[in-house]
């Protein structure tokens, strides 16, 4: 069944499987897109806090990620194949991997049953332009960065904002310079983030068949970043976003 649509603009932002982004021509838009050798596994369990923070480990086993949700569920994560089979992970094999990238770090894991798991791909895509005549992409629809950075709806938020500041000065004054912009105003921003987010995993996640050589070399730059006061202040920064668009 087709529909018509009648609106002064529309805003795609309809996730990475965006129909509205099929909308612009091949010929008008290029798309960027890398894939990395590795993914998370992803649970959910029925645990206590394991901490007050969220905890990022870098291990001679591969990343880890224990993020606090609730006082008695939690998401946790680790490094694994793409190709990876949940069906293949028994709770305690789970707990195994988790206790063998983590524990001995300062403070103990906190365990229970597992209630959801999921391989999570990583991808990072970008296309542009992020507007084609009165069509605006937002978000997923545009752009997507692995989860490493956590930059996935800082992105999508800002973009949101950078387009509501485009049609309030549209509607207030008739300007549409800011429409205009959109694109590469967004842009700029997304480019900052592909750039942390690609930095980040490269920096904890050990590759596949890394000699000796590469995994010192990752820790000399993952050390040469915490123990920097400056190195602190860009990540602390990049992480927690950066200024508005202007």
């Amino acid at each position: 069944m087709d529909y018509e649509l009648q609106a002064d603009f529309v805003a795609g932002a309809d996730g990475s499987r965006s129909q509205a982004r099929s909308a612009i021509p091949e010929t008008r838009r290029q798309r960027y897109v890398h894939e990395y050798p590795f993914a998370w596994f992803g649970i959910l369990a029925e645990a206590p806090r394991s901490s007050d923070e969220l905890i990022y480990a870098n291990s001679a086993n591969g990343f880890a990620l224990i993020s606090q949700r609730t006082e008695t569920v939690q998401r946790m994560y680790f490094q694994c194949d793409p190709n990876e089979d949940v069906n293949n992970w028994s709770d305690d094999r789970i707990w195994e991997t988790f206790r063998s990238r983590v524990n001995g770090n300062g403070f103990e894991l906190k365990e229970g049953p597992v209630i959801d798991k999921t391989v999570l791909k990583f991808r990072s895509s970008v296309l542009a332009p992020m507007r084609h005549g009165r069509l605006f992409l937002a978000g997923d629809a545009a752009h997507t960065v692995p989860p490493t950075g956590a930059k996935g709806l800082n992105l999508a938020l800002n973009d949101v904002k950078v387009l509501f500041e485009g049609l309030d000065s549209f509607y207030k004054s008739g300007n549409a310079a800011l429409l205009d912009a959109y694109s590469d105003r967004a842009l700029d921003r997304v480019w900052k983030a592909q750039q942390f987010s690609y930095w980040m995993t490269s920096m904890l996640h050990t590759p596949a068949g890394a000699d000796d050589f590469a995994r010192a070399r990752q820790l000399g730059e993952l050390n040469s970043v915490v123990s920097s006061r400056h190195g602190r202040a860009y990540l602390a920064e990049a992480y927690t976003g950066w200024p508005g668009s202007h």
